[in-house]
């Protein structure tokens, strides 16, 4: 099954500003399990840190955007997109994706 996860930076990942509770490992985690990882958001602060991802998309203005561009590029089964404000909320669901806050992303054994 054809799975996107697509992270935000700020607020969302340890190295965002600010600190978001989501570590880089559990990122590159999902990666080596075989999904579709990569980033929509502060891509600047991960691009070294992060390498080997499938995406790395500019956030803000274009999230919305951005998203719907991966939702075309993959067609997904499921879609996710963790983030941490109200407006990225909006842009994950017009563009068909699922919304996880930061603090609702759990990682289990993969």
């Amino acid at each position: 099954m054809s799975v996107v996860v697509a992270f935000d930076v700020d607020g969302t990942l340890e190295v965002g500003d600010p600190k978001g509770p989501i570590k880089l490992e559990e990122v590159k985690r999902l990666k080596e399990a075989g999904f579709t990882v990569g980033i929509v958001g502060a891509k600047e602060k991960v691009e070294g840190l992060l390498r080997g991802l499938d995406f790395y998309m500019e956030g803000d203005p274009f999230k919305e955007k951005n998203l719907k561009e991966l939702m075309r590029r993959y067609r997904p089964k499921l879609a996710i997109y963790v983030a941490d404000r109200p407006s990225d909320r909006e842009a994950a669901l017009k563009a068909g994706f699922c919304y996880v806050k930061p603090d609702d992303f759990k990682l289990g054994d993969l």
